[in-house]
């Protein structure tokens, strides 16, 4: 049924449930993938060869699934960043016989002092994150521990994904409650015509 030929009564539970559905679409989960690029909380930060590595992870709390970690190289000598290296990084749980994951740490041209790698991490566990750095200035190599934890059922949405969960189930029983109103107020009007006839 077109929007144009539904009842005056029905289109604000249409507009609202319009403006959820966008809503969830621009706004909803994955947010965290457009935070990248720098974001995120230093965990570890040492020096090896002439290189001071910092490694920065996204979120704070990893879960099982998603870890973004940002990587910045600086010169132990001057302190600036260190924007054309080749930095890769390789992830290893301490104990059990989970599968390493590998990953190119890249930046790009516009911001040249943040390398990022992204990781899918399906075992939870403390596992250590190894950056491997090359440049003309020379080779550096860090391994940073990173705790990464099981996720639990309530943890699973986030206030994100819990705000549209309230969001859409109050459209829906919003629209519901508003079709089953409209549907007794207009019982009541014929049969009111019906009594006066």
């Amino acid at each position: 049924m077109a929007l144009h030929s539904l009842p005056q009564l029905k289109r604000p539970a249409v507009v609202l449930a319009t403006g959820i559905a966008l809503f969830v679409v621009f706004v909803g989960p994955g947010t965290e993938k457009i935070q990248a690029h720098g974001a995120g909380t230093e965990i570890f930060r040492e020096v090896d060869g002439p290189f001071v590595i910092a490694v920065r992870i996204l979120p704070l709390q990893p879960l099982v699934g998603k870890l973004h970690l940002t990587v910045t190289v600086d010169l132990l000598e001057t302190g600036e960043p260190v924007g054309d290296a080749r930095v890769r990084v390789t992830g290893r749980r301490q104990e059990g016989s989970a599968t390493p994951r590998f990953s190119p740490a890249l930046n790009i041209p516009t911001e040249r002092r943040f390398y990022d790698a992204n990781f899918d991490i399906e075992d939870a566990g403390i596992w250590d994150f190894e950056v491997e750095v090359e440049s003309d200035a020379g080779e550096g190599k860090v391994r940073a521990p990173v705790s990464i934890v099981r996720r639990v059922r309530g943890e699973t949405l986030g206030l994100p994904g819990t705000m549209i969960f309230v969001l859409v189930t109050g459209a829906l029983f919003g629209g519901v409650a508003w079709i089953a109103y409209t549907a007794r107020k207009k019982q009541r009007m014929r049969s009111n015509r019906a009594g006066h006839a």
